[in-house]
């Protein structure tokens, strides 16, 4: 029995991973077993996170934690040759991140991976998609004498206590978190979806129109503005259908009457635009959707 290999196979969820025995070599997905096998896995899946992984490129990832006052790692999985590498907090109850009826453990998870990458002096680069497999002989790994598993309000108080632990409303301290870009897209798109939902009698179309503007988000304004780029398309399309079908489940339709009255005046608008202009177009519309009073 390998009591290091049973707890990281209790920690980490990726069903078929993307593993390589090279960092900058073809990643494969492949079977749990023959991933352990390999000297670099898939941390976390798309839409799960029970590893929360800083990369320390600074020669101290060994002693950086206890140095600062940070809890223990549960393992740090180093480079032999430079003692840089993967920190890693396991979470004792992984953090479904498509979750919209309740996102505060999201948001806190956001807060404290920025708070570690911040302290911990992580590359504001990494991507957190790959991490180093602590089983392989290519690192030197490090375990946290009682494999602990950390609850998310843990880590918070113990970064809170050090004065790391962003604030609730520090958009740009999230800049760095991996987490802090699916925060951003959901809030915007809840927002976004809220007043439009009423408009769409299709379920099929509105899931398409919040994938749209979703997916226009991410290119626009993620990719430019965090550390770590866009979200991965399919990150994208499981934020995009969570808070589409949210919203079709929970926000009524307007009745059928003002629904045809929004789309007879939305036809109008544009063929008064394409005749007329702006100006005589709004002039045009109000006179299409007036009902005459002896009607």
């Amino acid at each position: 029995m390998n009591p290091h290999a049973d707890f990281l196979n209790a920690c980490w969820m990726p069903r078929a991973p993307l593993a390589s025995d090279a960092k900058d070599g073809t990643y494969k997905r492949t079977t749990r077993a023959k991933a352990l096998t390999l000297a670099y896995i898939e941390a976390n899946p798309l839409v799960l996170q029970s590893l929360i992984i800083t990369d320390h490129d600074g020669g101290m990832a060994d002693e950086l934690p206890g140095l600062l006052g940070l809890p223990a790692p549960s393992w740090t999985a180093l480079n032999p040759h430079t003692n840089s590498g993967h920190i890693v907090y396991a979470l004792a109850a992984p953090v479904c991140l498509t979750d919209a009826a309740n996102r505060r453990p999201i948001r806190l998870l956001a807060r404290i991976e920025s708070g570690l990458a911040t302290i911990l002096e992580g590359d504001p680069a990494f991507t957190g998609r790959i991490t180093k497999n602590p089983l392989s002989e290519t690192h030197l790994p490090i375990w946290g004498e009682d494999q602990h598993r950390y609850g998310l309000k843990e880590l918070a108080t113990a970064l809170s206590n050090l004065g790391a632990l962003p604030r609730y409303d520090d958009h740009k301290a999230l800049t760095t978190s991996g987490v802090g870009r699916n925060v951003d897209l959901f809030d915007y798109l809840r927002k976004w979806a809220y007043t439009r939902r009423g408009s769409y009698q299709d379920q099929a179309e509105w899931e398409a129109i919040v994938l749209d503007r979703a997916t226009l988000r991410n290119e626009d304004k993620i990719a430019n503005d965090y550390t770590r780029g866009a979200l991965n398309h399919n990150e994208v399309i499981h934020i995009a259908r969570s808070v589409a079908r949210w919203t079709w489940r929970n926000i009524a339709p307007i009745p059928t009457d003002e629904w045809l009255k929004q789309k007879q005046a939305e036809r109008g608008r544009k063929s008064a635009n394409k005749r007329w202009g702006k100006n005589d177009a709004k002039k045009t519309v109000k006179k299409l959707i007036e009902v005459p009073k002896n009607a």
